[in-house]
């Protein structure tokens, strides 16, 4: 859960009142958040909801306040605005790097330390936790003063291009900055793979950052006292990228400065087209029926009562016409996905007392299901023979399941409306999650021994649903003399203490060595598959050494 320190008397200033620290704890409610004394002048607040990246920040936070005590939100004009003439350049060679980027400028605002503090607090928030540690999305912010537009985004050789990064004092080209620079270091991993890396400079050439790792010390640093700043966010989903942006400029424009747009323009095609004014509002129309409302909370709630709860949490454009409520979220809002977004907020803004709560009528004793007292046993063993459990998301991105494994060709459950690139498609495997485990985890010492016990969705015609769900135990070594031998030795040890009858019969598969791969097979029926993972397939993920891999249903087990 998101943990972000805020400056009370900053909260205050921005939500326009003072609160004492039970009515703040009661106001924020409506962010489902719990607050704790940290200091002096600073709070603690712990947001329950890890999908509303707005409100981590002390400006998300007194926007949600102030909004709801008004029964109103801010209008910002800016998401509709005109073109400006600043303008921002993407290089062509971007696309297989870190292919969007999204910015714009703010004149006005006044930097003083507390802006400062909370300004840096909500960009390291979003980088590493919404940003998923910078990889999907990473946040530079710029004294504007001396940048000249258009900015570039280009894509360079790391031997040759040299600038001073931040809190050095000599220049350094970009592969001695991940190997030598302690934040290089840190984040090398999101560039290492590349043969040219991206980096962010003004038109005359200057530096301004190599995205997503460092900013120059030469040019842009913002100090206390700086009244015009530059934001920009690169990363590998565009709708993520211009979603902190929103959020960036929101948070800017309630400390009153003056929102400038960029217009981005791209060499190749975007999901939002090759020219992006931004800031841009990234939102969609909701509808549900209001007897769904009523059905859901238990009460009766009236449309204005539902209107007026709506634009009291940020709705837009909030109309009710025969029983069908339509809204717009805020244009900083990208989590609703579902009309039961939409009616949870109509509960939080209506208020949780005003609804009778009623208690269950049945009384009942849960116990593990029988496929999860079978998987705790592939566990403890896997566990025994020297391997470590990850768990992982069972949503990917359809190029995980297929491209990245050299199997272009294979059958995914894809999601038809799906929050991200990412996460676009159900797991029809395990193992392509314990390969990004390995690819980010090369500088840890060999061997690496891993495994994962969960679910995937396989397709499935002839069943009701079109698919079927499977508990899969997923085995990995990575090591400099990793091979098929060495992994089936730890198949036999479950087969052994499992008593598993089982045959291995040879398999063509385009992500393992030809001749290196075989189905695991009990009773004529296939349940699963071993083999050495092809060179090209540890490419695409960035690893070095040879990796043996596994993966069998845990049915397998069952007589």
């Amino acid at each position: 859960m998101p943990t972000i320190s805020v400056i009370k008397e900053d909260l205050e200033k921005l939500a326009g009142r003072s609160y004492d620290l039970p009515e703040l704890e009661t106001a924020l409610e409506t962010a489902k958040a719990e607050v704790k004394v940290e200091d002096e002048s600073h709070l603690r607040v712990q947001l329950k909801d890890t999908n509303r990246p707005d409100l981590w920040s002390s400006e998300g936070l007194a926007r949600l306040l102030k909004g709801y005590r008004n029964g109103r939100h801010e209008v910002y004009s800016f998401f509709e605005g005109p073109a400006r003439e600043r303008e921002l350049i993407v290089d062509s060679g971007l696309q297989s790097i870190r292919p969007y980027i999204a910015a714009f400028a703010c004149e006005g605002i006044q930097v003083d330390y507390a802006v400062l503090e909370q300004l840096i607090e909500t960009q390291e928030k979003l980088a590493d936790g919404y940003g998923r540690g910078r990889n999907v999305v990473a946040i530079g912010i710029y004294d504007a003063f001396d940048i000249e537009f258009p900015v570039k985004f280009d894509a360079v050789d790391p031997g040759t291009t040299r600038f001073v990064p931040l809190e050095s004092e000599s220049e350094m080209d970009l592969r001695q900055i991940l190997s030598d620079h302690p934040t290089g270091k840190v984040y090398a991993h999101l560039l290492e793979a590349f043969e040219q890396f991206p980096l962010i400079r003004d038109n005359r050439g200057e530096v301004l950052s190599m995205p997503p790792v460092i900013n120059s010390q030469t040019l842009g640093r913002v100090e206390v006292g700086d009244s015009f700043l530059f934001c920009e966010a690169t990363g590998t989903e565009l709708d993520a990228v211009l979603l902190s942006i929103a959020i960036m400029a929101v948070n800017m424009a309630d400390r009153g400065g003056k929102i400038l747009p960029v217009t981005v323009k791209y060499p190749y095609d975007t999901p939002w087209g090759k020219e992006i004014q931004c800031p841009v509002d990234i939102t969609e129309s909701i509808q549900v029926d209001l007897k769904e409302v009523n059905r859901m909370i238990g009460g009766e709630l009236q449309a204005d009562q539902v209107t007026s709860a709506l634009v009291a949490m940020g709705y837009r454009d909030v109309s009710i016409d025969e029983q069908t409520i339509q809204a717009r979220p805020a244009p900083y809002r990208d989590d609703i996905m579902h009309p039961v977004d939409l009616i949870e907020d109509i509960i939080v803004a209506t208020g949780y007392d005003a609804f009778e709560p009623e208690m269950p009528h049945d009384f009942t004793v849960g116990k593990p299901a029988p496929q999860e007292d079978l998987s705790d046993k592939f566990r403890n063993l896997m566990v025994g023979c020297g391997f470590q459990e990850f768990l992982l998301p069972i949503l990917t991105s359809r190029g995980d399941l297929s491209t990245r494994m050299r199997n272009p060709d294979a059958a995914v459950v894809e999601i038809s409306n799906p929050m991200s690139d990412h996460y676009s498609a159900v797991r029809s495997s395990l193992i392509p999650g314990l390969l990004r485990i390995e690819g980010i985890s090369r500088r840890a010492i060999y061997p690496h021994r891993i495994f994962e016990v969960g679910e995937v969705s396989v397709l499935a015609p002839d069943n009701s649903y079109g698919t079927i769900t499977e508990i899969r135990l997923s085995v990995m070594e990575a090591h400099a003399e990793a091979n098929l031998s060495d992994i089936q030795s730890h198949l036999e040890a479950l087969a052994y203490y499992l008593q598993i009858e089982y045959t291995l019969n040879p398999v063509d598969h385009p992500t393992y060595l030809p001749g290196r791969a075989g189905e695991i097979v009990k009773d004529g029926h296939v349940y699963g598959i071993i083999g050495e993972v092809h060179p090209e397939a540890l490419e695409t993920w960035g690893i070095a050494v040879p990796v043996s891999v596994f993966e069998v249903n845990v049915e397998i087990a069952n007589p």
